[in-house]
């Protein structure tokens, strides 16, 4: 397992007379939380007959096909943190991932990174604002810079539209596009394990720091192993892989999400 805390820093500096003692910071560190980590596993029988008729084609596309699911199986649980942000997928204070009451470590203060807006320029504006103005477990600005914007692929078309014009989007003025003159490092990112098909959502869409606090804890890679056919009642080879990893968030700092509903 993997434990992860919250840290609360000791807040701004104080000014002081020439021979004033120093102000002294208090950090804190709390919120313990413990992230198991999951084994994913699956094999594939490949017949003797097929493998001594030199079918090696078929047995490489078999071999092939199971290093992308494998692939697919390791996005699907990762995305699954953002799909449940709203709802079970908590970080260390108890509170859903993306939520209007978190409560800060080192003052108790309360902290909002939930939005509704769909998404829109008006909407990704009061976003990179809200991100901008998070406060830090204990009450200080962390001033974040949007990072990273990530959508289902019903909302790519307009997520790119909106970040990577050189103009503004959906008018007929000629102004520069704000977003891609001033970011230009905002990266989107999309995937269908995002959308209401898969268990997200068609209208939810999340805006990223690059020092974000959700996290893929990795424990052992993919490995793969092909049994000989000798150890086997039947007389099969057997193709095996499997990884061990855990995907979770920690705290809501560099996160914002927006359930598209309004």
């Amino acid at each position: 397992a993997v434990i992860s805390e919250q840290y609360a820093g000791p807040g701004y500096f104080a000014s002081r007379a020439e021979s004033a003692p120093l102000a002294e910071g208090t950090t804190r560190v709390g919120n313990q939380k413990t992230v198991v980590m999951t084994n994913f596993a699956k094999k594939v029988e490949i017949s003797k007959n097929l493998f001594d008729d030199d079918q090696h084609n078929t047995v490489q596309r078999m071999i092939t096909d199971l290093g992308r699911l494998a692939s697919l199986s390791q996005q699907k649980d990762a995305l699954a943190v953002y799909n449940l942000g709203f709802t079970t997928q908590l970080p260390n204070d108890a509170e859903a991932l993306f939520s209007n009451s978190h409560v800060r470590l080192g003052d108790a203060g309360t902290e909002d990174n939930l939005e509704v807006g769909t998404l829109t320029p008006a909407n990704l504006e009061t976003s990179i604002n809200s991100l901008a103005k998070q406060r830090t477990q204990d009450g200080t600005l962390a001033i974040h810079l949007p990072n990273c914007l990530m959508v289902p692929i019903e909302l790519f078309k307009e997520a790119q539209e909106i970040t990577k014009s050189e103009l503004r989007p959906g008018t007929a003025n000629n102004d520069l596009n704000y977003f891609s003159q001033i970011y230009p490092e905002l990266q989107v990112k999309y995937s269908p394990f995002l959308s209401a098909r898969e268990g997200g959502s068609d209208t939810a869409w999340f805006l990223l720091a690059q020092n974000h606090q959700i996290w893929r804890w990795v424990r052992q890679a993919i490995q793969t192993d092909l049994v000989d056919w000798r150890t086997q009642t039947n007389n099969a080879y057997i193709y095996k892989a499997e990884y061990r990893e855990q995907a979770a968030s920690i705290s809501y700092d560099g996160a914002v999400g927006s359930n598209g509903t309004v």
